[in-house]
C-alpha cells in the first residue's frame, strides 16, 4: 500500500515538472522541483533533465546505425574516449563498456552531422556530467543531442560569431577589462572556446557542472551563457587587470585558473 501510495506521489510530482518546464514557470513548484533534484537521488536528476531537455520517451536514436567505429579519425576519438573516462575515475570493471558507449555517441554524432573530429574540439566534455547519471547509452546520446543543439551556440569555433556577440556584451558591461584585452590582441576564443563548447564541463568537476546545469536547464535560456562568461570575468576582472606587464601568452594561461569562479555560477540564479 505504501508503494502505491509513494509511486502515485511521485508520479504526480513528475507530471508538475513536466508541466512547469513545458510552461516555462519559475514559480514556487518548480523550485521545489530543482530542490529536491539537487537533494535527493540522482534518479530525480535524471528524470529532470529528460523532461527538461525534451527528450523523455523518446526512442533510440541509434537504432538505425550499424554501430561500425570507422572513421578516420577513430583513432582519436577512441584515445579522445578514454581520456574521458580516466578522469572521471570509472571502476576497471565498468571501464570497457563506458569508453564504448562514449566512444559510440562520439562516432555516430560525427557521422550523422558530417563532422570530422580534431583535438581541439570541445564539446566531448559534455558527456561528464551525463555519465554520472548512469543512463543507457540511447539515453546518453538523446540528451547529449539535445544539449548541443540547444545549449551549444552555433559557429563556436576560432573567430566564430558567437566570439564577437561576447565581446560586444563585454565592451557594453566592462569597457575597461574590454579595452586591456583588446590591447593584448586577446579574443574571447582565445580564452573562452571551451567554455562556451562545453557549457563548462571541461572546466568543472562532474558534480559541480551537474549542479549548475540544474539551473541552467531551469532556465531554458540558450544565451545564458554569455551571462554566466561574462560573470566570471566580472568578477576576476581586479585580477586581470594586475597583469598589466604579462605577455599575451601568460595572460590567457591565467584563464585557465578561473575555475575558483565556475563552483559560484549557480548561487547567481
Amino acid at each position: 500500500m505504501a508503494d502505491a501510495v509513494e509511486e502515485a506521489l511521485q508520479g504526480s510530482w513528475d507530471q508538475d515538472l513536466a508541466e512547469a518546464l513545458d510552461s516555462g514557470s519559475s514559480d514556487m513548484e518548480m523550485d521545489r522541483g530543482i530542490t529536491q533534484v539537487q537533494e535527493q537521488s540522482a534518479q530525480h536528476r535524471v528524470k529532470m533533465w529528460k523532461i527538461a531537455l525534451n527528450v523523455s520517451g523518446k526512442g533510440d536514436s541509434l537504432s538505425p546505425w550499424d554501430g561500425v567505429h570507422d572513421l578516420p579519425e577513430q583513432t582519436l576519438i577512441h584515445n579522445r574516449s578514454e581520456q574521458l573516462i580516466d578522469q572521471l575515475g570509472i571502476p576497471e570493471e565498468e571501464r570497457k563498456e563506458i569508453v564504448s558507449d562514449v566512444e559510440s555517441v562520439i562516432t555516430f554524432y560525427c557521422k550523422s552531422r558530417n563532422i570530422t573530429f580534431c583535438p581541439e574540439l570541445s564539446w566531448p566534455h559534455l558527456l561528464k556530467p551525463l555519465l554520472g547519471l548512469q543512463l543507457p547509452r540511447s539515453d546518453l546520446y538523446n540528451c547529449f543531442y539535445a544539449i548541443m543543439n540547444k545549449y551549444v551556440p552555433r559557429d563556436c569555433v576560432q573567430k566564430g560569431r558567437p566570439f564577437h556577440l561576447f565581446r560586444l556584451l563585454l565592451q557594453y558591461h566592462e569597457p575597461e577589462l574590454c579595452s586591456f584585452l583588446d590591447t593584448k590582441k586577446i579574443t574571447p576564443d582565445s580564452y573562452a572556446i571551451n567554455w562556451m563548447g562545453s557549457l563548462f564541463s571541461s572546466h568543472c568537476l562532474p558534480e559541480v557542472t551537474q549542479t549548475l546545469w540544474d539551473s541552467y536547464l531551469q532556465q531554458a535560456d540558450p544565451f545564458l551563457i554569455f551571462f554566466l562568461m561574462l560573470i566570471i570575468l566580472v568578477n576576476a576582472k581586479e585580477t586581470i587587470l594586475t597583469q598589466e606587464g604579462a605577455s599575451k601568452e601568460d595572460v590567457i594561461s591565467g584563464f585557465k585558473l578561473l575555475t575558483f569562479y565556475f563552483g559560484m555560477l549557480d548561487t547567481f540564479f
